[in-house]
């Protein structure tokens, strides 16, 4: 005979919260007796019950039935606490209010109705628990769409009152405004911002504080969810110039509108320090150059003329007591002539490098074609400078910067490349000088980054970035092992003063 096995024994966190639920369920119990609405139900139940006992007696008393709608009548009469019921306390309240009306009735069923009535009777009885069923099932469902709806006011104003303190209190400036650019909204740091009162500035034209122009700007970029990209400039009334920093974006307000926040950033200090730096850095530069410049004549106009004239004085040894001289002295004198030819021409090509007096004298075209012809001339690189446009001279910063860049290109070339092919193309546009250097060498590792560069020791790379944009330009360098590198220079022209080269021209060195 097999044992049945027992139940496994209730662990100690299902007892605890199986009293817990009990007691939870007694708490409601004890506020459900305590609650005048529950006793409402409880009248209205045992008068709706007695009032159809009575009928129902009289008609069997009299042995007569009651009209239809009569007998309707009285069952309606059970609508009432169920309803009540429902509206107090939904399907909790509804449910067992029809079920208990039902008991109550039964009485009456079984004592004053027979056969086909009696089924009738049940069956409107279960009509009225169904009846019960859908109506607090509605009603349920409108209290909770209420309750929630009352929760996220509650939210959206906890919310708002949030929004609101941080809008206030923000340091930077915010201002709130419409679709048609009217200011709705300005925190006091707007106030501190433009130098007025916070009430003015708001039911204002957005134009009105930051210019037309900007203002069209602002509204359009919030509506497209772009970055606006550069720093603005504007005028206080009482005449002080500031530049802000814009960030703007579409938000809905309380009245489920969309709305545009624009914040506004005081950059004027930073604008300040970087133009400083640029000063300085602009600075620096015009002193390397003009160092580059008084070393360059130094070479040129005394170490350089003394070896010439060191030259001169050797051929005139040679010439005058060549043939006194015994054959090994001979060859020595010769051989100091040939050393001091090179330390010559060494000295031509630092005096170059370090300021080509060809810059300065026919521009920029022939300067880069000096560069080109040099590359070829002491590596065997082959070089090709393409003209686009028409070129001439140019502003003399321009010139020069555009100059060091291409210099700097070509001897990455030189030194890292590994290159067979160069190719240079200088292109005048509308407002701008492009110069693109590419070569077919076997190329490197690049971010266009500034501080990649400074890690990983491509001072060269930084100093081009540096000089482009001291004249307010771009450089782009595209480049990957195996695939050589891309050097693009983009700079904003001045007017020129005379144009000589030819247009879509094209050099071979």
């Amino acid at each position: 005979m097999h044992a049945t096995p027992s139940a496994p024994p209730m662990s100690g966190s299902t007892r605890r919260n199986s009293d817990s639920r009990l007691r939870e369920e007694m708490s409601r119990f004890r506020e459900r007796l305590r609650d005048r609405r529950f006793w409402a139900i409880q009248g209205l139940v045992i008068i709706a019950t007695a009032i159809h006992l009575t009928f129902d007696a009289l008609e069997a008393y009299r042995g007569v039935n009651s009209p239809d709608l009569f007998v309707v009548a009285m069952y309606a009469i059970f609508f009432v606490p169920v309803i009540y019921a429902s509206l107090n306390f939904g399907r909790e309240g509804a449910i067992p209010t029809a079920i208990w009306t039902a008991i109550l009735a039964l009485p009456s069923i079984i004592f004053f109705h027979h056969g086909l009535n009696r089924i009738a009777e049940l069956v409107q009885h279960l009509t009225i628990i169904a009846l019960a069923v859908v109506i607090a099932s509605r009603v349920d469902r409108e209290v909770e769409a209420r309750r929630e709806a009352e929760i996220e006011g509650r939210a959206r104003r906890v919310s708002e009152a949030r929004y609101r303190g941080l809008f206030e209190t923000a340091g930077e400036a915010i201002l709130v405004v419409n679709q048609v650019g009217d200011v709705l909204e300005a925190n006091a740091a707007a106030g501190e911002l433009f130098d007025r009162q916070v009430d003015a500035t708001r039911d204002v034209q957005l134009a009105e504080l930051v210019g037309q122009e900007n203002a069209v700007q602002l509204i359009e970029i919030a509506r497209s969810g772009e970055v606006f990209s550069r720093d603005i400039s504007l005028e206080t009334a009482t005449g002080r110039k500031v530049w802000v920093e814009p960030v703007c974006g579409i938000v809905a307000s309380s009245t489920e509108t969309s709305v545009i926040q624009v914040l506004l950033r005081d950059v004027t200090e930073r604008r300040a320090r970087q133009l400083g730096l640029e000063t300085y850095a602009r600075r620096i530069v015009q002193a390397q150059e003009e160092e580059r410049r008084r070393i360059a004549r130094e070479l040129h106009d005394s170490s350089l003329q003394a070896v010439v004239l060191l030259c001169r004085q050797l051929d005139v040894i040679e010439l005058n007591a060549g043939d006194q001289l015994p054959a090994a002295l001979q060859q020595l004198l010769s051989d100091t002539r040939v050393s001091a030819e090179s330390i010559a021409d060494e000295l031509r090509r630092f005096s170059r490098d370090l300021r080509p007096s060809i810059l300065d004298d026919l521009g920029l075209v022939p300067a880069i074609r000096w560069l080109v012809t040099d590359l070829e001339d002491r590596t065997g690189v082959r070089g090709d400078l393409v003209l686009s446009g028409s070129i001439g001279r140019l502003a003399p910063d321009i010139e020069l910067g555009v100059f060091r860049m291409a210099q700097e290109a070509i001897h990455n070339v030189e030194r890292h490349a590994h290159a067979s092919t160069v190719s240079l193309r200088l292109t005048r546009e509308d407002s701008r000088l492009v110069l693109v250097v590419e070569d077919d060498g076997r190329g490197m590792e690049i971010d266009q980054h500034i501080p990649s560069p400074v890690r990983s020791g491509k001072l060269g790379l930084l100093g081009m970035q540096e000089r482009a944009r001291l004249l307010d330009g771009t450089v782009k360098i595209v480049s990957a092992p195996g695939t050589g590198t891309r050097v693009e220079v983009a700079v904003p022209l001045e007017p020129v003063e005379s144009s000589t080269d030819h247009i879509d021209t094209a050099y071979e060195g």
